[in-house]
């Protein structure tokens, strides 16, 4: 009687470790399932982060592209001199406008890549406009980021024209016709996108 007894228990015993196990193994599957669950949710939200800030890009480069910007209108240099657009930039000059406020690597990684074309593109042919108060600042920007092409400041009518969206913008300025042309927002997270920018306005507007 006894050795029936100690065999239904042991065979409970088995039966209830097998549970356990079976009962690990299934939470195992479910903690697995639910991390790539996770992790494709938030590759989603990050591609749909990114989608809906290319839109909000597009939307700026249209907007923005074939304002005109009047050759009398002021910027300052870093003598705090002032001057003319009409004295500072000539036909199909490529212009960055940013903000200290905008986003530092932002910033940085665009210069980077003006620095790799300013031979091919000529450096009178690159310029900056900002609208940092702080000289100091600009000092050292120029000074960290090995800069050569010309900065300048620009006045309360342009800086209105030039409005500021929040990140820096690239865009061609002709002087025949007074616009800005081809208008582009970069993204700090597909720098291909921005070399390819890049070497279409130097293939449009520097190559013969």
């Amino acid at each position: 009687m006894k050795k029936k007894k100690y065999i239904l228990v042991g065979l409970f015993l088995v039966a209830l470790v097998f549970s356990n196990l079976y009962n690990y193994i299934q939470f195992q599957k479910t903690c697995e399932a639910q991390a790539v669950l996770y992790k494709l949710k938030v590759e989603a939200d990050v591609k749909l982060g990114r989608l809906g800030a290319l839109e909000d890009y597009r939307t700026f480069e249209m907007l923005l592209n074939g304002t005109k910007i009047y050759a009398d209108l002021s910027v300052v240099d870093m003598q705090y001199r002032e001057k003319k657009i009409a004295d500072i930039i000539s036909d199909n000059t490529l212009i960055l406008r940013y903000s200290e406020m905008n986003c530092d690597v932002c910033v940085d990684s665009i210069v980077k890549r003006l620095n790799a074309y300013k031979d091919s593109i000529g450096l009178s042919n690159i310029v900056l406009l900002t609208t940092s108060q702080n000289s100091g600042y600009i000092k050292r920007f120029r000074k960290i980021n090995k800069i050569s092409f010309s900065i300048y400041n620009m006045g309360e009518v342009l800086d209105s024209i030039l409005i500021d969206i929040g990140m820096p913008y690239l865009f061609v300025y002709s002087s025949n016709n007074d616009r800005i042309n081809n208008v582009f927002v970069p993204q700090r997270e597909n720098q291909p996108l921005t070399n390819e920018y890049l070497h279409s306005i130097l293939m449009k507007y520097y190559i013969n």
